[in-house]
């Protein structure tokens, strides 16, 4: 074969190409394929949509995990749903936490949640990359807030308000990082 298109072919390359080419198998011509290829295509095309309503399938039973296990950290918080514990614990465990201090909770299991997820892909999808950048960016905004209101005399309504708003952010990026884990997964 030459080595550049504009090379002439010599008569040793061409008859190479000759014999290559007899020695493919014969095409009936009688027979139709038209229909054997749209069967393919068809099955290509079923095949696609099983994956699809899998992945949804499973995006979806992970979200309901996830809140599911959010729900049972919540019960495990509450003093109330906790189990009865003895001696020096009970008194500890019987006082009720403030809003604040249960917020703070929740957002520190939103963290180890997020902790306990697989590092993000190099290479990820518009859909979920830009939005997760946003709500990082988001967290990062309410941590400054945080550490600088408590410097400069935030109300404890304010400072509450910031953390219901870090616990609704860390909820959503949580959520988002695990779609995005699975669509990398499938």
């Amino acid at each position: 074969m030459p080595a550049r298109p504009d090379q002439l072919l010599s008569l040793r390359d061409v008859a190479d190409i000759r014999e290559r080419l007899c020695a493919l198998p014969a095409v009936s011509s009688e027979r139709d394929h038209w229909p054997l290829v749209q069967a393919k295509l068809h099955a290509h095309a079923r095949s696609r949509r099983r994956i699809q309503i899998v992945s949804q399938c499973s995006a979806a039973a992970s979200v309901a995990v996830l809140m599911l296990v959010g729900a049972l950290s919540f019960m495990q918080r509450d003093p109330g749903m906790a189990p009865q514990r003895t001696g020096a614990a009970t008194v500890a465990a019987s006082a009720p936490a403030s809003p604040l201090q249960d917020l703070r909770a929740q957002s520190r299991d939103l963290e180890q949640l997020l902790d306990a997820l697989p590092s993000r892909p190099a290479i990820a999808r518009a859909s979920t990359a830009l939005p997760i950048d946003s709500l990082e960016a988001q967290v990062q905004w309410l941590d400054h807030r945080l550490s600088v209101g408590t410097d400069s005399g935030v109300s404890p309504q304010d400072e509450q308000e910031l953390w219901r708003q870090r616990v609704e952010v860390m909820n959503s990026l949580v959520r988002l990082r695990y779609a995005e884990a699975q669509q990398v997964s499938m």
